[in-house]
């Protein structure tokens, strides 16, 4: 579909226009949940206290997830004299659209929704509708210099589960975030057969992976284990998403168990409710008064806690056991390997002083399932 009209010449030889700090614009609601086979509708608002007088903004989407019904004008612009409304998809896969009042000294203030758009979906389970470029134009025509983009997921099916959960691993962490040494030599499929995925590549951000185990009581069976990836940032990930997104899953509560395959596992405190619609909550294991028991883990900055590192059997504790029968075997070597409790992809001297040696003796205290 193509909406075209003429581009006053005026207009577009308008200057660029230093002003302000960075604004920021971003679809809502973040994420979106539909059904499959179904329409839906996002709004790209404005999302700070910002003076325009119009607006240039291009979206992707992936077309094996949803197609491209409509466009229309968002609220923000109500009663307004806009004389200059374009809407274009001749781009591959994507939508860009313009809107601009006519009249002099004419603007609206956001925050406020710029923009609606309706798509189909047309497969599951998860895709982003990405904000690729934006112009916001201030109450004299010019261009603000900066302005933030925020992506929208989209969730796609039935019974949709999901939250954003954090933990910090002892081995790689360093000063806020993790080190990524042996990323290349993490494998494409996981190391945990409860969940054997197979990926095709493995991000840069990636630090390892680990096992999520969903718990209906603190002792009882697993309901649900998924592997994870952990990121440089502390945030567990599905493969290709964003956060950690169940579908066909009861929301919950459930206990969160965390597990890696040479740390010791933690238990959330409680039993978190996942979402379903709405925004993710967010289950923070580096805080303390998350973990069940206030303990298993190991303080690695000023009220902050990570797993730890050490249990190379993954039998529930630190012992000699995880010195003699693997450190021992694999010191000096390189690769994927389970005595490697720094993570840098290499088995030294380090990691048994500067883990297992000062954890020998602790364990885990996630409760045994019954």
């Amino acid at each position: 579909m193509k909406i075209a009209k003429l581009i006053p010449l005026a207009f577009m030889l308008l200057p660029l226009y230093a002003t302000g700090y960075a604004q920021t614009v971003g679809i809502n609601p973040n994420p979106k949940v539909t059904p499959l086979n179904a329409d839906f509708t996002v709004n790209v608002q404005l999302q700070t206290a910002t003076q325009i007088r119009g607006y240039g903004i291009s979206l992707q989407y992936d077309p094996s997830h949803v197609t491209y019904v409509s466009a229309s004008q968002g609220s923000l612009f109500n009663g307004q004299p806009v004389g200059w409304w374009i809407v274009n998809t001749d781009t591959l896969n994507t939508v860009h659209v313009e809107c601009l009042i006519f009249g002099a000294g004419l603007y609206v203030t956001g925050p406020g929704n710029l923009l609606n758009l309706t798509f189909h979906a047309v497969a599951g389970d998860y895709t982003e509708i990405v904000i690729s470029s934006v112009k916001l134009y201030d109450v004299t025509g010019h261009l603000y210099p900066t302005v933030a983009k925020v992506n929208g997921d989209v969730i796609i099916g039935s019974q949709p589960a999901y939250l954003k959960s954090k933990c910090w691993l002892q081995g790689p962490y360093y000063n806020g975030s993790m080190l990524t040494g042996q990323h290349d030599f993490i494998p494409l499929t996981s190391p945990y057969a409860a969940d054997p995925v197979t990926v095709g590549a493995i991000p840069a951000n990636v630090v390892d992976w680990a096992l999520m185990e969903l718990r209906s009581t603190y002792n009882g069976q697993p309901v649900l284990r998924k592997s994870l990836w952990l990121c440089s940032d502390g945030y567990l990930k599905m493969p290709g998403k964003p956060y950690v997104i169940l579908m066909n899953t009861a929301p919950g509560p459930y206990f969160v168990v965390i597990r890696h395959r040479n740390h010791l596992a933690v238990m959330s405190a409680t039993a978190v409710q996942f979402a379903a619609s709405g925004s993710p909550p967010l289950l923070d294991l580096t805080n303390i008064a998350n973990v069940y028991g206030n303990g298993g883990v190991v303080q690695v900055a000023e009220g902050v806690v990570a797993l730890i590192a050490g249990d190379a059997d993954q039998n529930g504790s630190v012992l000699p056991s995880d010195r003699n029968s693997w450190w021992r075997i694999q010191v000096g070597l390189s690769g994927y390997l389970a005595s490697d409790f720094d993570l840098d992809g290499n088995v030294m001297p380090s990691d048994m002083n500067g883990y297992w040696r000062l954890n020998t003796g602790l364990s885990s205290w996630v409760p045994i399932s019954q």
